[in-house]
């Protein structure tokens, strides 16, 4: 068996099964690693039996999608998709989605923030707070005395 009739066979046993753009990245992925093999010397062959049967990887791959598919109760069947990136690993687009900061992690950055903000203007306070006082003392000093000049 050569590399496109593994393929072949691999598209064919995924074929109606799962979604062709998932049927499109696994062949890309397996054709990407048969060649990267045989490129550092490895005998196509040789490669090919490493993998084994291709229905039973198209077979893999299609009970990891109903598994993934129960696990979310079906809710979001078909919104996720998995893409190769080249390097021997493949990456969820559904996981990277969910990859956010966790609640309380973004509620303690929010907190440290806000503190960090009135540290900053008590301490503008604190350091305009004696002209403040002393253009306070200034104005009532000046009322008084206009006040105690106009009665006379």
């Amino acid at each position: 068996m050569n590399c496109e009739e593994f393929l072949r066979q691999f598209r064919d046993a995924l074929d109606g099964k799962v979604s062709e753009s998932l049927i499109q990245e696994n062949v890309n992925y397996y054709r990407s690693y048969i060649n990267s093999q045989t490129a550092i010397g490895k005998n196509e062959s040789d490669v090919l039996h490493s993998l084994g049967d291709p229905r039973l990887l198209a077979k893999t791959i299609e009970e990891s999608r109903k598994f993934a598919f129960e696990n979310r109760g079906g809710a979001d069947y078909g919104k996720s998709h998995t893409t190769y990136s080249g390097n021997d690993t493949y990456t969820n687009s559904e996981e990277e989605k969910h990859k956010k900061f966790p609640t309380w992690l973004m509620t303690c950055i929010v907190v440290v923030v806000i503190l960090l903000i009135l540290s900053f203007m008590f301490r503008v306070f604190l350091f305009l707070a004696p002209y403040i006082i002393v253009c306070m003392l200034t104005v009532f000093l000046v009322r008084a005395v206009r006040n105690w000049w106009q009665r006379k």
